[in-house]
């Protein structure tokens, strides 16, 4: 089950924070992201009538007695209290069961009472439950009013109220057998809309938000391990087809990442302010930039094509002494000075640990052969002289890769 509460809103507004506009959508009045095969009245904790009574095509929903009765206690308020606090009243919330889920109507009326009890809301407290019944998804909707009818008017408090949600959707979960909803620190703390979670479990891919959150996540941790910079975490991204973009203030200089992924863009504070942006990367993460490179670093961002990225040749060198048994050992280099100087060190190891010393150079390769050849001399004893010939093959080829 998933427990979501929308933005709170003002009331006696005629924009969507006041409780005509939520409580005219949650009884199907005004246009909704998704289909409505039907919609029931599960609960109420007010006087009025349930506005489906007569039906629930539109000429027949009688919303405005039920919105007009949870405005009068803002009304008392405000003629009871000589204050001019801004206070926003509207509570709106969803439970949402997977789908192939369902509950009964005595069923849901339960773990209603049990949500809104778990979230501080009290007799006192004006609500309204509206079962919507999707193709293959059941969801009540609650609108509940935050003013409580005493003397003081008080509010009941929104402290930790996502998490007292997770809490209570869980206990919901528990009482019924229902699936369990991954929590925030499965999800990297990222807010996931309902019609995002609804499209997971039917096709079985994770959100597309946690899906970038995943590849920016490990680009930024090898990144870190490397003691990198940004032109290493722009690779990393590349190689996981994630893109970015940099907002520059006047002096040319970055002040905002966004992350491109699948043809969506997505700005870093709203993917996970915490550790995503600019400054969160440089300043937090420890991600080195030169305020120098930033033409540099814009050209490495606006590369796309991964086809174009640097060769990486795997060599493999077979060290052969006559009579004995060949050594096989691989290493990679991009470049002819990184081959030569990884050669000279891997020789001067394997030797060593023979408390043999060598000097050799290296000749040039012959034409149509795939290795090169070093001829060396050396002294296995002070006392005794003795020359050698050992070959040593570079067989080598092409891999395909990106750095």
């Amino acid at each position: 089950m998933i427990g979501k509460i929308f933005k709170k809103g003002k009331a006696l507004t005629k924009g969507k924070g006041g409780f005509r506009y939520r409580i005219r959508y949650i009884f199907g009045m005004t246009k909704h992201d998704h289909a409505i095969t039907s919609i029931r009245t599960i609960g109420k904790n007010c006087f009025s009538a349930d506005p489906l009574r007569h039906g629930t095509s539109s000429d027949k929903i009688e919303t405005e007695p039920m919105i007009a009765e949870f405005d009068s206690v803002q009304k008392m308020r405000g003629a009871s209290l000589d204050t001019e606090r801004m206070i926003l009243p509207v509570w709106h919330a969803m439970l949402s069961l997977s789908p192939g889920e369902n509950l009964t109507d005595a069923e849901w009326l339960q773990a209603v009472e049990m949500y809104v009890a778990d979230m501080g809301f009290t007799d006192e407290n004006k609500w309204v439950a509206v079962l919507h019944q999707d193709t293959d998804n059941q969801h009540v909707h609650i609108v509940s009013n935050r003013i409580r009818l005493n003397e003081e008017f008080s509010l009941t408090s929104d402290k930790y109220e996502r998490d007292r949600s997770m809490d209570s959707a869980s206990r919901i979960e528990d009482l019924f057998g229902l699936r369990k909803a991954p929590r925030p620190e499965e999800t990297s703390s990222v807010a996931i809309s309902h019609a995002e979670m609804q499209a997971s479990e039917k096709t079985g891919v994770q959100p597309f938000k946690l899906r970038l959150i995943a590849r920016v996540f490990s680009a930024m941790e090898k990144t870190m391990a490397a003691d990198g910079d940004m032109f290493m975490f722009v690779r990393l991204l590349r190689k996981q087809q994630v893109y970015v973009q940099f907002t520059k203030n006047k002096q040319g200089q970055p002040t905002g990442i966004s992350y491109e992924y699948q043809g969506k863009v997505i700005a870093g504070r709203n993917l996970k302010r915490a550790r995503f942006t600019f400054q969160k990367l440089t300043q937090q993460e420890g991600i080195h930039y030169d305020p120098e490179t930033i033409s540099e670093l814009e050209d490495e961002a606006a590369r796309r094509d991964r086809g174009a990225e640097e060769r990486v040749r795997i060599y493999y060198l077979v060290i052969r002494a006559r009579n004995r048994r060949s050594i096989r050992l691989s290493f990679e280099a991009k470049k002819q000075q990184e081959l030569e100087a990884t050669v000279k060190l891997i020789i001067a190891a394997i030797l060593a640990l023979f408390g043999i010393r060598a000097n050799w150079e290296l000749e040039d390769k012959k034409e149509g052969e795939p290795y090169y050849q070093l001829r060396s001399n050396w002294v296995t004893a002070p006392q005794v002289e003795q020359e050698r010939d050992v070959d040593f093959l570079f067989h080598q080829h092409h891999l395909e890769n990106t750095f």
